[in-house]
């Protein structure tokens, strides 16, 4: 069985650059982008980068050149540490100058790792990713940055120069040709210069189709590449993206584990503690009396009510470790998910094939992770009926739970430390390295499918 997972949570996406070519209105559409606003911003945007790149080069070169040649003294290392975080901060400029000029939306990356003392300075300023990858853009910039400007100018210059022909080409100096007449006019041959009404309206002609659609194009195009190597550079890797949503999902464990704790902790001294007080205080009261020399038939009831309390404080820290560990997976993740799907509101048609070991944490978030889902479906979808099924195979857990409601389900990205909602789903899923996609389409089914490591590792 083929089963395609998608992490519902993914910023990869925010790395392209939104699209530069908006049409918006009938000027814009009948006269290409030569209008629009992105087209004049993109122009300006190479105009600016012209200096931009220059400056961004020298310091690349500088920051490259110093750290090699002064890498065998002592200040070179801390050098070339602090030019390449400096060079962090520089792409930060050229990543916020992209963003406002050309409507993209390129992340920022992780910021820099910090170091302890002079060694752990160094350490961290050499082995930033971030810096390295700006000198690369820097780089790289300097080159296609000029070429955007020439190509972007001069194709601007000669559609307008072209099109303003007519009104200043008579202020040319006159030039003599071999039959004896004078010429004023733009010479593409030796003998041919464009001074007639008809080769003025044809070139005019001419150049207003490259001012209004030509130079559009290639601007627009230009500006286009130089957001992508910006979005390719200066910001956020792959990498680093899965390891702060790791860190992310860490983070926020570890807070949910420590309120479960808090909570566990108020429970034991608020009703246990007073329990097990009330018992010690109960047992000591019958000791004294059994000393002073009261009939033990009179102290019995004493006991016994020490007896109830206890039992009471029993059943109240079973339904705390059960909070910890359900009882119902004590059998299994496949017992507990009958037990759950025998009890759900829905008529639940359950599948399992769970023939590989699964580690406790990744049943317990499973067997959550159903009732959550269970739950939502009865309370929400309108859906009488839902399938469940589960499986292993050699590296991982798959879950499906499907019903027939009317869907609209989203994932609100609204972070949960109760673990409640899909959001809370989503959020314990991910904590194991896990994967959830919610397909929820109005008018349903809604089908949500988990994937999870069988065994944590450790």
């Amino acid at each position: 069985m083929t089963t395609t997972l998608h992490d519902a949570h993914s910023v990869g996406s925010s790395l392209r650059p939104s699209p530069l070519f908006q049409r918006t209105g009938a000027l814009a559409k009948a006269t290409g982008n030569f209008f629009a606003g992105i087209t004049w911003r993109s122009f300006g945007y190479h105009l600016v980068m012209l200096f931009l790149t220059v400056l961004g080069f020298v310091y690349a070169v500088t920051a490259v050149s110093l750290g090699l040649s002064l890498a065998i003294l002592v200040i070179g290392l801390p050098l070339a540490a602090a030019m390449l975080l400096g060079a962090r901060y520089l792409g930060d400029g050229f990543r916020v100058w992209t963003n406002t000029m050309l409507d993209t939306r390129i992340p920022s990356p992780p910021p820099a790792r910090r170091g302890q003392g002079f060694g752990g300075f160094v350490k961290a300023g050499l082995s930033d990713v971030a810096g390295w990858r700006s000198i690369a853009y820097m780089v790289i910039t300097f080159i296609t940055g000029i070429f955007a400007f020439c190509v972007s100018v001069t194709f601007f210059a000669v559609g307008i120069g072209g099109v303003t022909y007519p009104l200043w080409y008579r202020y040319l100096p006159a030039q003599q040709i071999s039959d004896g007449t004078w010429h004023r006019g733009a010479q593409y041959r030796p003998e041919y210069f464009i001074d007639t009404p008809p080769r003025i309206l044809a070139q005019a002609i001419i150049c207003l189709v490259v001012l209004v659609w030509v130079w559009p194009l290639l601007n627009n195009s230009l500006a286009r590449l130089q957001a992508v190597l910006a979005a390719t550079l200066l910001g956020p890797t792959q990498g680093s993206i899965e390891r702060h949503k790791v860190l992310l999902n860490q983070a926020r464990s570890a807070e949910a584990s420590a309120q479960r704790m808090r909570s566990i902790e108020r429970d034991l001294h608020d009703i246990t503690q007073a329990q097990l007080v009330a018992i010690a205080m109960k047992v000591g009261d019958a000791k004294e009396r059994l000393a002073a020399g009261e009939e033990p038939e009179a102290v019995l009831k004493t006991l016994d009510s020490a007896h109830l309390t206890s039992k009471d404080a029993l059943t109240d820290l079973r339904g705390l470790v059960q909070g910890i560990h359900p009882a119902a997976l004590n059998d299994g993740l496949g017992t507990a998910l009958n037990t759950l799907s025998s009890s759900s509101a829905l008529g639940v048609r359950l599948e399992t094939s769970l023939k590989h070991e699964i580690s406790p944490a990744v049943e317990a978030v499973a067997y959550y992770a159903v009732a959550e889902l269970l739950t939502n479906a009865a309370k929400h979808s309108g859906a009488r009926e839902a399938q469940v099924r589960a499986w292993t195979d050699a590296d991982r857990l798959y879950v499906t739970v499907v019903d027939q409601g009317h869907g609209g389900a989203v994932l609100r990205g609204v972070a949960s430390l109760h673990g409640g909602g899909l959001d809370g789903v989503a959020e314990r899923v991910a904590s194991t390295g896990g994967k959830f996609d919610l397909k929820s389409p109005h008018g349903g089914p809604t089908m949500a499918t988990i994937t999870m490591p069988r065994i944590l590792k450790v």
